[in-house]
């Protein structure tokens, strides 16, 4: 068993103690999960933005953009093999 089915397992019996439970429903502590979320999110925003200026900065494509190229370049493919098996017309 690798470590990730281990810790989930264990999670799963730790999250069925009633006291845990208890706890996790306190207002506080899910008020304390929702912020910790959501910085979580911020930092991620930032560091996002962040490595994309950088890039532009060195004059770098971002996952972004390559994801994009990607995309259009199947667009692309898919394009051209349908003109290619369209009957009647010359190539």
């Amino acid at each position: 068993m690798d470590i990730k089915k281990t810790l989930l397992a264990q999670a799963m019996k730790l999250a069925q103690n009633p006291k845990v439970m208890e706890i996790a429903m306190n207002p506080k502590v899910m008020e304390v999960a929702m912020k910790a979320m959501a910085a979580k999110a911020e930092v991620t925003t930032a560091m996002h933005g962040a490595t994309n200026s950088v890039a532009r900065g060195l004059n770098l494509a971002t996952r972004d953009e390559v994801k994009e190229l990607r995309r259009t370049i199947r667009k692309l493919e898919d394009q051209l093999a349908a003109s290619r098996a369209e009957p009647g017309e010359k190539p």
